[in-house]
């Protein structure tokens, strides 16, 4: 796999199996990168859900194998970075799901990348060396 940068070194590292077995993992890395970052507790359970969304539908719905999360500082922001082995999946280029439908009556799925767009500054994605990478910016 293609070693990922940011501009700074990474503070963390996170790899672990796409199995829902291993998610609870990912609640003491965000809040350890959150708490690098002096985000407060409102944003780190902000950034959690958003990532935690994140990684179950890769999960769920990606077909990945092996999942990498990567944390660091860029210019003053946390940035966070899921790098999966997965079938591509661009969250940034599907719309949104219309929340002022009833629950009933919208078609499953979709609310996953309403938390990232909503509870993140901003979300990147590309497609490298067979790998989805998400960067999540906090």
């Amino acid at each position: 796999m293609q070693t990922y940068h940011s501009a700074q070194p990474p503070m963390q590292k996170l790899i672990l199996p796409a199995t829902m077995d291993d998610i609870g993992l990912l609640e003491p890395f965000v809040s350890q990168a959150a708490r690098l970052a002096a985000l407060s507790d409102l944003e780190t359970l902000r950034l959690r859900l958003a990532v935690e969304e994140a990684v179950a539908n890769i999960i769920n719905y990606g077909q990945a194998t092996t999942i990498t999360l990567l944390s660091a500082m860029e210019t003053g922001h946390l940035l966070l970075t899921i790098i999966d082995d997965g079938r591509p999946f661009d969250p940034t280029t599907h719309s949104a799901t219309d929340l002022t439908i009833p629950a009933d009556q919208r078609p499953p799925g979709g609310l996953g990348i309403v938390f990232l767009r909503q509870m993140t500054t901003s979300i990147a994605y590309e497609r490298s060396d067979s790998h989805n990478v998400l960067r999540i910016v906090k």
